[in-house]
């Protein structure tokens, strides 16, 4: 997809899910297909009780549609999918709904959920502006992950100096379910001064603000807090190397 837009800047990735739709639909037609055409022969070489033909005639059948039903319960086939470009200055997606696209300074927050199936974890990631649109990448989008990555880490970047210098001139910082200040964070009323923060970390769907003996952590669940990695750079840079701010 070739957005024309100059204040996007230079395309650099772009994560067309109409080709990964056009796959899924290619398979399921050919397996949905391969089930069918087994089924008379099956019908017919079981009431002629030639078990060795009709048998395996039945356990083809079978499996076509087992095969045909797991992979659009893993796929989710979609009439039609969104593509999505990655920019130098922003992020374009286009899909039914027509286009959108933001510049990275125009982009307020990102969550992040994700949601294990088996061995496979559906990521979704929801962008919001700062005029208020609401914009979610999800699995109709092949190597969401990568992209929602690389869009968090721009927004993360962005927000974290802002954030940074209110808290040194003073003011507290709300993020999620936390406040930030010079003195400490707090959370829900329960209040930590940096000494007693040991780290700040990301882990298990969870953010947890790791306290020393004596002292309890905060938490709260990654998938419910916006800009989660954003909160735990800047406790990081707040806090400083030894600690304390």
């Amino acid at each position: 997809m070739a957005v024309p837009h100059d204040r996007l800047g230079e395309p650099v990735l772009t994560f067309d899910g109409r080709a990964a739709g056009r796959r899924t639909w290619a398979w399921l037609c050919l397996l949905g297909l391969a089930s069918l055409a087994l089924v008379p022969a099956a019908v017919v070489y079981l009431r002629d009780r030639v078990w060795w033909v009709g048998v395996p005639a039945l356990l083809l059948c079978m499996g076509y549609a087992a095969a045909a039903g797991w992979i659009a319960g893993r796929d989710r086939p979609r009439v039609r999918n969104r593509v999505a470009s990655l920019h130098t200055g922003g992020l374009a997606v286009t899909g039914p709904d027509g286009e959108a696209e933001y510049t990275w300074d125009e982009l307020a927050s990102v969550t992040v959920s994700g949601r294990r199936r088996g061995s496979r974890v559906r990521w979704c990631f929801t962008i919001v502006s700062y005029g208020g649109a609401e914009l979610r990448l999800g699995d109709d989008i092949p190597d969401v992950q990568v992209l929602g990555v690389a869009v968090a880490k721009e927004v993360t970047a962005r927000i974290v100096p802002r954030h940074l210098a209110a808290v040194r001139a003073g003011e507290p910082v709300r993020l999620g379910p936390f406040t930030v200040d010079l003195d400490g964070v707090e959370k829900d009323g329960e209040r930590l001064p940096w000494k007693a923060v040991q780290d700040v970390a990301i882990e298990n769907g969870m953010v947890t603000v790791h306290t020393y003996a004596g002292w309890t952590d905060l938490m709260a669940v990654a998938s419910r807090m916006p800009d989660a990695a954003a909160f735990a750079a800047l406790c990081h840079q707040v806090r400083g190397p030894s600690g304390s701010s």
